[in-house]
């Protein structure tokens, strides 16, 4: 009986290599999507913080409101910017959450041919094995009833 051989194995290797670039690429995504989140939160913790800061003076310089209103504008540019951001990489984390799908889909469906050749294989293997024991046994008994 000869080894089994899947034909397409070197296919299946290739499909899980893509596979892993894929979910490599996921990971990816999804430190971009927590490092845009961190940047958020650290744009409101320290507009809090200014906030507070600048609520425990007693008395307060028209200069440092004027100033707090420039920097009020420029935090929530830049955390319009950051929101859009983060919505732009949340659809590009799920754009690549479904081509990790895909490609797992891929290489399941690769592994179960396998798994059924694999079944077939061994099942021809043992029929054929059966079949040379039955030979050998009748052989057997053939050279016993011509002793005879």
């Amino acid at each position: 009986m000869q080894r089994f051989q899947f034909r397409l194995e070197r296919v299946l290797g290739w499909r899980r290599k893509k596979c892993q670039m894929e979910e490599n690429r996921l990971a990816v995504c999804h430190g971009l999507v927590h490092a845009t989140e961190r940047q958020i939160e650290h744009l409101r913790a320290e507009r809090a913080s200014i906030d507070q800061e600048l609520l425990e003076r007693s008395a307060i310089p028209a200069a440092d409101f004027r100033d707090l209103g420039y920097y009020r504008m420029g935090a929530s540019q830049a955390a319009a910017e950051l929101t859009n951001e983060l919505q732009q990489r949340v659809v590009s984390a799920s754009e690549q959450r479904a081509r990790v799908q895909r490609a797992q889909q891929g290489v399941k469906l690769l592994e179960k041919m396998r798994e059924r050749r694999l079944e077939e294989h061994t099942s021809l293997a043992g029929r054929e094995l059966e079949q040379v024991a039955a030979e050998a046994y009748l052989s057997r008994w053939s050279q016993v009833y011509r002793a005879d």
